[in-house]
């Protein structure tokens, strides 16, 4: 099964990740996607799938080895990094769309967008999943926003993503 098959049998079932559609839409304006937190590959199978229409290419970093077919690894679309997201070297560079869907812990997420969100470039976004149903995630958000003069909107749903535009001038770091 190639990976535009593979994303569409997971647009039927989309278990937790609602927003399958939505973020292959975003997906679509990025050449350059980096996820934290690859699990069974929902957001992965969206990201790759526009990845192949617009010639990009997907990063991913999980702390677990994910539950995904193996050809995705020769597809030449993605990098997969195993190890903790917080001690594994920096993947180069800017990224259009971050994705994080890993702890759901205020602490660890909070770190995340710190260690991760200056890779975001200018116009960029930023997601997050599970904003309704793990209130760290939610929290991360509401504290690490401000102090930046940023702000975040959330889709809604039963499990929730919230999104960060990324200004024209960098996060830095």
């Amino acid at each position: 099964m190639g990976i535009a098959e593979d994303y569409a049998d997971r647009i039927r079932a989309p278990g937790d990740m609602e927003h399958i559609t939505r973020l292959h839409a975003v997906a679509l304006r990025y050449r350059r996607i980096l996820e934290l937190g690859v699990r069974s590959g929902m957001s992965t199978a969206a990201f790759l799938a526009a990845a192949q229409a617009s010639g990009g290419h997907v990063c991913s970093i999980d702390i677990e080895p994910p539950r995904v077919p193996a050809s995705w690894q020769d597809s030449g679309l993605w990098t997969f990094t195993l190890g903790d997201d917080m001690t594994v070297p920096l993947p180069p560079g800017p990224f259009g769309l971050l994705f994080i869907d890993t702890s759901h812990s205020f602490e660890h997420t909070a770190a995340e967008l710190d260690r991760f969100a200056p890779l975001v470039e200018p116009g960029g976004r930023i997601l997050l999943h599970d904003t309704a149903c793990f209130p760290g995630v939610r929290a991360a958000l509401e504290s690490w926003c401000p102090p930046r003069g940023l702000r975040w909107d959330e889709w809604g749903g039963e499990f929730g993503m919230g999104e960060i535009a990324v200004p024209g001038a960098s996060l830095g770091a």
